[in-house]
């Protein structure tokens, strides 16, 4: 039986069932259920799930303790596949040996991209070493520049020696991409996870090709390394463009006006102060920056109108040819070059593949924004950056899209069939999917979806963002992008000037109004850490309520409402340590955290803060309260009594191991050590540690599985790793000190790219 008929049949015993006497019995139910479901498979809902399937690989491949087989993995995705088209007669098996071969393509996506970026990654923090390089990007900042650089010679060279770092500089350095450079840096492995569960940057630098981060000492100087790779030859020549196109506009519009209007055109964000930045995150506008899917759809948008406007007005080609797909096609190639302007960025590229799915339906005379394009759009992302499903951009980006989607094409169709009723709901849905009421409709709804995946990842909710959109985004999208688009094509005739000066008024025009919204009080929320196990079923939530079409959706419903639930971390940790073990916090007896260790890693401390919902700042002085230092250590009260010691020098063991709860040290502890210890000589191993006590005992969460390892993570010592926590009476063994951390200044790579 077809499925249409199949479907019709089933409705119809659905019916039946509900009209008898014993219509609300299970029977019924099986029939309504049947039904529903039948018609969800009649509707091709089935297929916006394979993404849902594929994401469901990916994360067992990044779940896994240790690096799965590459052969193995692609074995499974061709032996699952080839079972679901020998079953694509047998529905009920087809639907599922798909699902499941869904699953393994991700699983083999993940592995083989993993597989694909693999390159040398350095083991420790090492000492000056002399660099020869090219430079591949540069990135000006308000307190220095920051480098990417393809290695050509690593002087001493460590073992093993990257081939592509990021460096950072606290002066401007003056170089330009694709420049041979020689300089003098210090470099460390790329940063692990502030504490278990955090933003892991190391995995992202992984994916990103940085074998090492650090920064430089000393001046740039120009070099001679020999004949240039093929890929900075390529990557400096369209700098050079980019770059034209930035001195173009901000000799137009002076100031931090005319960084933002460079920022929407070719992506550089240099210029713009941190004050501003941090404005527009408080008035949920910095999305704007980000050349994402907002841009990409505007520039398409505009250029889509604009050559089918033309067209029209010929009416030998609007009778006789397709208008709509030439535009279609003018559009897409005008997305692609924005794509390549804008340094071709992975949250860029993901809407470029997005936008391309979308046009393509356009040119192919399918429907241009639907569910189903969305998917196709998701399964191209997949693919490519498997590894992109894990960040915030992909997430939110995605969750917005989806809901937008969903909820116009729930309720564009029944406004339209009843947009003539007396009692006016249809007519008042058709103003809420329209104008200025649709925009702010699209902005609540955007918000609403993405709230749950920024509280996750940076730990703050800003609850002024419908405001901000509602009135920004208009002037960005109506005046300021197509005025932009307006003085690019005016350039090459020198008429371009005006037109960014006009634009540069509406920027000025936007930057007042979200530094207004900016002001406002209480828009700011910290929002305690999340279960990322939260997250996942309030996502499968929130798809089931937006892919489906019947009934059946609402099943999403208590799955959200669990989500939310379960988000909360339970009880807070007693104690923290980074993962170089030289910055200490644990808990004091008024419940929050204190610092410790004497010196460390600020950054590290504010991430703790964030994920306690705490609304310090890392420098403030409350942060010691209560700490007492010497030269031989620190120590402070705990919470639920006794005090913690960390101790600096080996002669404060022994008192510390008589008076103090819990020692948190990496050197050998006499026997008979009367506290619980926290042993630093196993952080090698484990990375960043949390330490809670419940119901009278002791529980070590790692930053690393302390089994297996992954690509991304550096190399432990060879041998066995020392325990991590030991009771009284245990000694532990000793371990080196580490390189002071102190000395290397905060790098700023281990927060989730917005």
């Amino acid at each position: 039986m077809r499925p249409r008929a199949r479907a019709l049949a089933i409705a119809a015993g659905m019916r039946a069932a509900a009209g008898t006497r014993h219509g609300l019995g299970l029977e019924a139910i099986g029939a309504r259920l049947s039904g529903w479901w039948a018609l969800e498979l009649e509707r091709g809902r089935a297929f916006l799930f394979l993404p849902v399937a594929m994401s469901v690989g990916i994360l067992l491949y990044f779940a896994a303790p240790d690096e799965p087989s590459l052969a193995a993995a692609i074995l499974l995705a061709i032996a699952t596949a080839s079972a679901a088209i020998v079953l694509r007669r047998h529905h009920g098996p087809a639907l599922a040996m798909t699902a499941i071969a869904a699953v393994a393509l991700g699983f083999a996506a993940a592995a083989t991209r993993t597989a694909w970026v693999a390159h040398p990654v350095l083991r420790t923090e090492t000492q000056s070493l002399t660099v020869s390089a090219w430079v591949e990007a540069v990135e000006r900042r308000e307190n220095g520049d920051r480098l990417t650089l393809r290695v050509r010679s690593l002087t001493p060279a460590p073992d093993p020696a990257p081939d592509r770092i990021r460096v950072t500089s606290r002066t401007a350095t003056g170089v330009t991409t694709g420049q041979a450079v020689v300089l003098t840096v210090r470099l460390r492995p790329p940063a692990d996870p502030a504490a278990p569960g955090q933003y892991d940057f190391s995995r992202d630098a992984w994916f990103a090709g940085y074998g090492a981060t650090g920064f430089i000492i000393g001046q740039v100087r120009a070099g001679e390394v020999g004949e240039m790779p093929s890929g900075v030859m390529l990557r400096a020549r369209l700098d050079a463009v980019r770059q034209a196109i930035s001195d173009r506009i901000r000799s137009a519009i002076p100031g931090a006006s005319g960084a933002i209007a460079d920022a929407l055109v070719t992506g550089k964000r240099d210029g713009i102060p941190e004050g501003l930045n941090e404005a527009m995150r408080a008035a949920g506008t910095y999305h704007i920056l980000s050349i994402s899917g907002f841009h990409m759809a505007l520039v398409a948008a505009l250029i889509f109108g604009i050559v089918r406007g033309g067209l029209a007005l010929v009416p030998s080609i609007a009778l006789r040819h397709r208008a709509k797909a030439w535009a279609a096609f003018v559009a897409l190639v005008v997305a692609t070059i924005y794509l390549v302007i804008s340094g071709a960025e992975v949250a860029t590229q993901r809407s470029w593949i997005m936008i391309a799915v979308v046009l393509l339906g356009v040119m192919l005379d399918r429907g241009a924004l639907t569910l189903r394009t969305l998917a196709i759009a998701a399964l191209a992302v997949l693919l490519v950056a498997p590894e992109s499903l894990l960040g915030p951009s992909f997430q939110m980006s995605f969750a917005a899209t989806l809901a937008l989607i969903a909820g116009y094409v729930s309720l564009r169709p029944f406004a339209e069939a009843h947009a003539d009723a007396p009692a006016g709901i249809g007519r008042m849905l058709l103003m809420v999917t329209n104008g200025v009421a649709g925009l702010a409709t699209s902005s609540f709804v955007a918000s609403l979806a993405t709230t749950p995946y920024a509280a996750h990842h940076f730990n703050t909710v800003h609850l002024y963002g419908v405001a901000g959109n509602l009135l920004g985004a208009p002037v960005i999208e109506f005046f300021v992008m197509p005025l932009e688009i307006l003085a690019l094509m005016l350039w090459p005739f020198g008429w371009d000037k005006p037109v960014w000066a006009l634009a540069g008024l509406g920027v000025d025009l936007f930057v007042r109004i979200v530094e207004w919204v900016a002001s406002w009080p209480g828009g700011k929320v910290i929002v305690p850490e999340t279960r990322p196990s939260a997250l996942l079923v309030l996502s499968l939530g929130l798809v089931l309520v937006a892919a489906l079409s019947t009934p059946l959706r609402w099943i999403g419903a208590p799955l959200v409402l669990a989500g939310l639930a379960a988000a909360p971390h339970g009880k807070p940790p007693l104690a923290l340590v980074d993962g170089d073990g030289t910055t200490v916090a644990a808990r004091a007896p008024d419940g929050t955290l204190r610092v410790v260790s004497r010196r460390g890693s600020r950054f590290a401390v504010q991430r703790w803060l964030l994920a306690e919902g705490d609304r310090r700042n890392a420098a403030e002085e409350s942060l010691q309260q209560g700490v007492r230092c010497d030269g031989l250590g620190c120590a402070m009260p705990l919470a639920g009594g006794g005090r913690i010691a960390v101790p600096l020098h080996p002669d404060a063991l022994a008192d510390d191991c008589r008076e103090a709860r819990l020692v948190v040290t990496r050197f050998a502890v006499p026997h008979g050590c009367g506290a619980v210890v926290l042993n630093l000589s196993a952080i090698p191993s484990t990375g960043a540690l949390r330490l809670r006590h419940e119901a009278g005992s002791w529980q070590v969460e790692t930053a690393r599985l302390t089994y297996g390892t992954r690509p991304w993570h550096r190399a432990p010592p060879k041998g066995a790793m020392p325990p991590v926590l030991q009771g009284p009476h245990a000694a532990l063994p000793q371990a080196p000190a580490p390189p002071p951390a102190a000395d290397m200044p905060e790098e700023g790579d281990a927060e989730p790219p917005r």
